[in-house]
């Protein structure tokens, strides 16, 4: 973390302050947040690669604070606290914007309109939804909830998937079957920040040129290789708390990229010099061994010897 911050500090001050998320040396990171920004956040294409197209959207929505969930809207989302608390019980939360963890009552969650979700995105969580093994991770990441149909209800459970056959009760008590089929409109999604990164393509792919590649999540990889796309939210605000605000927007950037023949050729230096590396290594660890091994046993004969 050190070394991170000393970097900062080097560096030029438009590249140390821009879009740096600081609650990352404030608060830390999850443990199992596996992302990291993929190429530099002065505007520059990754180095070695081509870049055939890059995707832009900025999205908006309500953040708020564990705390507020008890609190009525628009301070919190009293109608959905329980919900949603039962919600979060189902994984470790997976961290807010950077994978930052802000502990306890002041861990954060985004909020947005359904309908406000890109197209692809809501085919994603609803494919998720239709799984019924409760112990997949990706399922837990993004939690829909119908709107209340009237002041004071309380929603007690996550939507039921689209098309899905639900079980009533008649007014003769007999069980009735009947599909759901709720609005876009009439529905909510809660998530954390870091929910975004593990489907971060699908944020921007409608309307993309290369939306084949952004909806392909095979394709999605933590750092460029050839022939693949790369992304990172570049950048969120943060809702202005002192004015009773909870707004807040964030920018999610996705790119395809190729390698080119001199980054190939570059990359292809480095692993030679890194396998040279290792390889000397490994030879250096081996014969500091062998010494020890050797001083071990003349030290063992010396000792038998003094006996006699």
């Amino acid at each position: 973390m050190k070394s991170l911050l000393a970097a900062l500090l080097l560096a030029p001050l438009p590249f140390a302050l821009a879009g740096y998320n600081w609650d990352i040396i404030d608060y830390g990171v999850v443990d199992t947040f596996k992302w990291s920004r993929p190429y530099p956040d002065d505007g520059t294409d990754p180095g070695g690669f081509h870049l055939n197209c890059r995707e832009k959207r900025t999205l908006h929505a309500k953040m708020y604070k564990l705390r507020d969930l008890h609190e009525e809207p628009p301070l919190g989302l009293k109608p959905w606290a329980h919900a949603i608390e039962d919600f979060l019980s189902k994984r470790d939360y997976p961290g807010s914007w950077d994978g930052v963890d802000h502990k306890g009552e002041d861990r954060e969650i985004v909020m947005m309109e359904y309908k406000d979700v890109p197209g692809p995105v809501r085919h994603w969580i609803e494919q998720q939804q239709l799984d019924e093994d409760q112990s997949n991770p990706k399922r837990w990441l993004y939690g829909v909830f119908e709107k209340p149909k009237k002041e004071g209800e309380e929603i007690t459970a996550t939507a039921p998937p689209l098309g899905e056959a639900t079980v009533t009760v008649n007014e003769h008590g007999h069980e009735v079957q009947k599909v759901v089929h709720l609005a876009d409109k009439d529905k909510i999604v809660v998530f954390p920040g870091s929910s975004v990164y593990e489907i971060l393509p699908l944020w921007v792919a409608h309307g993309s040129s290369c939306d084949r590649d952004f909806l392909d999540l095979s394709k999605y990889k933590h750092q460029a290789i050839d022939h693949c796309v790369i992304g990172w939210v570049t950048d969120h605000t943060k809702p202005q708390r002192d004015l009773n605000r909870r707004d807040m927007r964030f920018d999610v950037e996705a790119m395809l990229v190729t390698e080119t023949e001199e980054g190939k050729y570059a990359r292809q230096m480095w692993e030679k010099m890194h396998r040279a590396v290792k390889r000397n290594q490994r030879r250096m660890d081996k014969e500091e061994r062998l010494r020890i091994k050797k001083e071990m046993e003349r030290e063992g004969s010396g000792h038998i010897r003094d006996e006699l």
